[in-house]
């Protein structure tokens, strides 16, 4: 406590001392001014006593200030009926009401105060005009403190909640990215497997045709090596049109007899990366884990959305979604879409995603 108490002192800005100047008239008069002895030696003691309490005042921000406050009103109550600078110390402590209550409870704190401040210079029998100016000016300089610290706390909960919603955006980024590279390595290696074990077959029976599968193993390793460079710079779909004629060729590649019906659809790029990452791991679902000899897949566009469909006749399964049909169903879910998924007779995907 001692140690954080030491930093914050360490942290006063400079117009805490500028600040000082307002209690110069007391100390001037209580140097100068012809006073009794005792009447000097009291204010001294008591500017003695405001100092330290004064930066201290800076250092707390909870309910403790009301000692502060107590301190600076019993100097004024007590030096005000020979000095009426000394009324310069009320304002001090309805300045410092701010810095440890919220905005209601410090305006009546504040409001008490005003009214205490009342009580020294009608009791030394002074005009009223000459103490309700300390009041007044009381009354402004705390409810200037009371709205800035209610400012400054707005704006501290602020800039948590920016620093949150980066923190989330971050994470949300980081999400899509592993989303992305799933679906990404996931095709190509499909393919690679696929490729290799075709070569493997044919090394001995057609070494020509072996070689031709190899190098298409390396096309495509080289491929999703591009692709994966893109997915760590931000991803971004080289489009729907060209993501159908690669999987069109990748399904005939597999065997798998394919048929592919398009209606023309004006998408977003959000929607068509969303389609095209979608169309990619549900084709590669279908090469990896049908056993499908068949697969349709269709686009079309019903009551304000675009629908894609993919259907396969192969084993179907109610198998729990893996990582690339839940990052699929984000994906698409992020855009105010859905996705169904049927698992007789084969399986079919249904996402919609809202024009």
């Amino acid at each position: 406590m001692a140690t954080e108490r030491a930093a914050r002192l360490s942290e006063i800005r400079w117009e805490a001392y500028a600040w000082l100047i307002y209690s110069l008239p007391f100390l001037f008069m209580a140097v100068m001014a012809p006073f009794p002895a005792w009447q000097r030696a009291i204010m001294l003691v008591s500017y003695a006593i405001f100092l330290p309490a004064y930066f201290l005042g800076y250092t707390i921000h909870t309910p403790r200030i009301l000692w502060i406050v107590a301190v600076c009103d019993a100097i004024a109550f007590v030096n005000t009926p020979w000095n009426p600078s000394a009324a310069s110390f009320f304002i001090y402590g309805s300045a410092f009401i701010a810095n440890g209550f919220d905005t209601k409870t410090a305006m009546r704190l504040l409001a008490v105060q005003l009214l205490i401040g009342i009580i020294p210079g009608a009791a030394s029998g002074m005009p009223w005009w000459f103490y309700m100016a300390s009041v007044v000016i009381s009354g402004l300089i705390g409810t200037m403190n009371i709205q800035t610290r209610a400012r400054e706390a707005t704006n501290a909960k602020l800039r948590l909640a920016q620093d949150e919603v980066e923190r989330l955006a971050k994470l949300a980024e980081r999400e899509r990215i592993a989303r992305d590279l799933h679906d990404l390595l996931g095709h190509s290696l499909s393919i690679v497997v696929l490729k290799s074990e075709l070569a493997r077959k044919l090394i001995d029976r057609d070494p020509a045709r072996a070689a031709v599968e190899m190098a298409e193993v390396e096309r495509v390793a080289r491929q999703g090596l591009a692709d994966v460079r893109q997915a760590v710079t931000g991803y971004r779909s080289s489009g729907l049109s060209a993501e159908i004629a690669h999987v069109r060729e990748t399904l005939a590649q597999a065997g798998i007899d394919t048929t592919i019906d398009t209606a023309a659809v004006a998408l977003s790029p959000a929607q068509e990366t969303a389609l095209s990452l979608a169309l990619r791991e549900a084709v590669t679902n279908v090469i990896r884990h049908a056993a499908a000899t068949r697969c349709h897949i269709k686009f079309y566009v019903q009551d304000g959305s675009a629908l894609m469909e993919v259907q396969d006749d192969g084993r179907g399964g109610e198998a729990p979604f893996g990582n690339g049909l839940t990052g699929m169903r984000e994906r698409i879910q992020a855009l105010g879409g859905m996705l169904q998924r049927e698992t007789s007779g084969g399986t079919r995907l249904l996402i919609s995603v809202p024009l």
